[in-house]
């Protein structure tokens, strides 16, 4: 009776295991969560993103003859890289693939914003500046006004180390711009452990990429369940 209540698919990036540990920390009883990781050597530059993506259709003929509720392409600069639109393409082609109902991180990450009804938002990313540029068009097409967003600019390899500490300083700087939001972005991040504490601190919702994916597969997969450490979305949405 492990997975009595759903099943969801999780395609991670193949370096980091932050959005794996995450997903598993915080699965609510009855849900199983069936993991595979798609090869990125590069770092999250758009054509190393791009490769990446490449190989999506491939790693989700795993799930085929497996039904799952929902299989999660679980990147967020990997899922919108395209440009606006790209991620709705990448669904259809999930689906496709893996013969399961498929979805993105930045599919649902709008999704997350229009929860919250905010129409602004500051964000923090590991990302060089051409791939934040491309973010920061998409969440503006999905009408997200991005007051700021600023980039750590890190080695892919290097993403799953970097300090919750360094993010939270990085954070109160984003908090100055008047954002009606603050997200962390990247599914390789070590955050979750922040968002309650930046919530209470700053006096505005926090999202982050792992939260939204879940909080995404979860709601597609119609297992409700209420999560108050993780933040807002999961206490009222």
């Amino acid at each position: 009776m492990y997975t009595w209540r759903a099943q969801i698919g999780l395609i991670s990036p193949g370096t980091g295991p932050n959005m794996e540990r995450d997903f598993h920390r915080f699965i609510p009883d009855g849900v199983g969560i069936n993991t595979t990781r798609i090869p990125f050597s590069g770092t999250p530059s758009p054509e190393g993103l791009m490769d990446m993506v490449s190989h999506l259709e491939n790693t989700c003929q795993i799930f085929r003859g497996s039904p799952q509720d929902c299989v999660m392409f679980g990147c967020t600069s990997g899922s919108l890289i395209g440009g606006p639109g790209f991620d709705r393409k990448l669904v259809d082609l999930i689906t496709e693939a893996s013969g399961s109902p498929g979805l993105t991180t930045s599919t649902v990450l709008v999704e997350a914003f229009k929860a919250l009804g905010v129409s602004s938002a500051a964000v923090i990313t590991p990302y060089p500046d051409d791939t934040n540029e491309v973010e920061r068009q998409f969440l503006e097409h999905h009408g997200i006004h991005v007051t700021r967003i600023e980039g750590m600019n890190y080695p892919e390899d290097d993403i799953a180390l970097i300090k919750p500490q360094l993010v939270y300083e990085h954070l109160k700087k984003l908090d100055k711009t008047g954002a009606d939001c603050l997200f962390i972005s990247c599914t390789g991040l070590n955050v979750l452990d922040l968002i309650k504490i930046a919530e209470e601190d700053f006096g505005r919702p926090v999202l982050t990429s792992n939260q939204a994916t879940l909080w995404g597969a979860l709601r597609h997969a119609q297992v409700g369940v209420k999560l108050p450490y993780l933040g807002e979305l999961f206490t009222n949405h």
